[in-house]
């Protein structure tokens, strides 16, 4: 790998978060951990170049300390994510990372003391961060870089109040799904009854859309409002032809190929079914996924 001296000092000893600039870490951190806050928020731009040194007659042999432009984001109180640092776009592209303009954020790889959260645990949300974002990973080692491939993340959940019955859910996953058609069904959960709906390919593999009630739902619907979701996950789940593919950092191409056609498929079941029964969509990730998001990913590529 080349250029490391592009990754500041500081942040040695530390796994790297390489996220695009300007990218807002409040709302994803909270969305694996809800409680994560600034225990010192980083300066903005504007404060930063408005604190120039004192000068004058007055102020000679006065040393003045910059103002420190990062700041630490506690996870858990204990924990902590630091930065930002700026990286340009051509020392981007020299690490290895994607080539544009970047924020970096160092964090712990060991264990910190009297933390709950374990190095693992906070490495699994920045790798789901990086691929959210269309970012990247520098290891504390240093000998290789992780980018993850946001367009692996296909699998989108509905969470609702209002459950739909099977023969109200076909009609409107059809359009999206040709040949879609039902399961075995669940076993009936209080009223209203568990479903599966399959829609199978040749080349593509099978969509599968799953709606069930859940005593757990994902951590990041916790920081919304009650009303804006609900115990019903209607599940849209790709199923390529060789699974084992879902797995690797580079599939063939006849997996991107496949995975490009049932992309938007996916997204336009989870648009019609909102519609209908109304709640928050979650990526595979963890994060909430906003409904311009869902209807660009709808459009063919």
């Amino acid at each position: 790998m080349t250029g490391p001296t592009a990754v500041p000092p500081d942040l040695d000893g530390s796994h790297v978060l390489a996220v695009p600039r300007g990218t807002s870490l409040v709302p994803l951190a909270r969305a694996w951990f809800p409680q994560a806050a600034w225990s010192r928020e980083p300066a903005t731009a504007a404060q930063t170049a408005s604190a120039r040194p004192m000068t004058g007659a007055r102020f000679r042999g006065i040393a003045v300390a910059p103002p420190d432009p990062t700041g630490a984001l506690s996870l858990d109180g204990a924990v902590e994510v630091v930065g930002p640092w700026p990286l340009d776009a051509a020392d981007a592209r020299a690490l290895g990372l994607p080539a544009r303009d970047s924020d970096l954020y160092g964090l712990p790889a060991a264990p910190v003391a009297g933390a709950t959260l374990t190095p693992e645990l906070v490495t699994g949300w920045a790798t789901a961060v990086a691929r959210r974002t269309g970012g990247g990973i520098l290891p504390a080692a240093r000998d290789r870089v992780v980018v993850p491939d946001p367009g692996a993340a296909v699998d989108l959940t509905l969470w609702s109040a209002v459950p739909l019955s099977p023969d109200d859910a076909l009609p409107l996953v059809r359009p999206a799904l040709s040949g879609s058609r039902l399961a075995v069904p669940a076993p009936v959960s209080g009223r209203s009854q568990a479903f599966t709906l399959v829609a199978t390919y040749e080349y593509d593999g099978e969509v599968e859309v799953r709606c069930a009630r859940s005593r757990e739902v994902p951590v990041v619907l916790s920081t919304l409002d009650w009303r804006e979701h609900g115990p019903w996950g209607y599940h849209v789940t790709w199923r390529p032809p060789d699974p084992l593919e879902l797995e690797v950092p580079h599939p063939s191409q006849l997996h991107v190929i496949a995975r490009q056609r049932v992309t938007p498929s996916i997204a336009r079941v989870v648009a019609s079914l909102w519609r209908t029964v109304g709640g928050t969509i979650v990526d595979a990730g963890g994060f909430v996924v906003g409904h311009e998001e869902v209807d660009d990913r709808a459009r063919p590529r």
